[in-house]
């Protein structure tokens, strides 16, 4: 199984006149990733990890991005500044045990960017590059309270189920049919 596939940045529009790039992540985004998580309501902190948390652990930054790409892909939306500096707004990852073959997805979106498809764009080309390196399902635990989460993952054709624990949902999409 090749997953070492090539990934083409691709750039859409906010609606408002900007735009913004979707491409991998890069080492030198660490600082970008901090600020992303930083400009988080705890609202949105909280429905991203399932408790609340006041900071990045350090072991999920380095984890973030340093990415065994046989077996993990994260994806950054950026925009310019105006002083030409880049900011993160998004991000999307998934993760693969190294013996299966469905991978496990996280989407973080910056709460100014929460309505202008990023994380919709975010997870389609997440679900493309997962499909491209022969995966054959794409999971997520989405909070039960999450529901624009869940609406997301059901535009996006997941199967939505529940689980042993009220508070969470298991979401599925199969990446290849049979």
């Amino acid at each position: 199984m090749n997953r070492l596939i090539q990934f083409s940045n691709s750039s859409h529009s906010l609606g408002n006149g900007s735009s913004y790039l979707i491409r991998p992540i890069e080492l030198a985004d660490r600082e970008h990733i901090i600020d992303l998580f930083n400009h988080l309501s705890p609202e949105s902190r909280y429905l991203r990890f399932a408790h609340a948390i006041a900071k990045l652990p350090d072991d999920f930054l380095e984890d973030i991005l340093h990415l065994d790409y046989k077996y993990e892909m994260a994806l950054v939306a950026v925009v310019q500044n105006p002083n030409e500096s880049e900011e993160v707004i998004g991000i999307a990852r998934y993760v693969t045990p190294s013996d299966q073959h469905a991978c496990e997805f996280s989407l973080s979106v910056s709460d100014s960017y929460t309505a202008h498809g990023v994380g919709t764009q975010l997870m389609l080309k997440l679900i493309a590059h997962a499909k491209e390196t022969d995966l054959q399902e794409m999971l997520g635990y989405v909070l039960s309270s999450n529901t624009k989460m869940l609406q997301l993952v059901s535009d996006l054709g997941f199967q939505i189920m529940a689980t042993d624990d009220p508070d969470f949902k298991t979401v599925s999409l199969p990446l290849h049919s049979t």
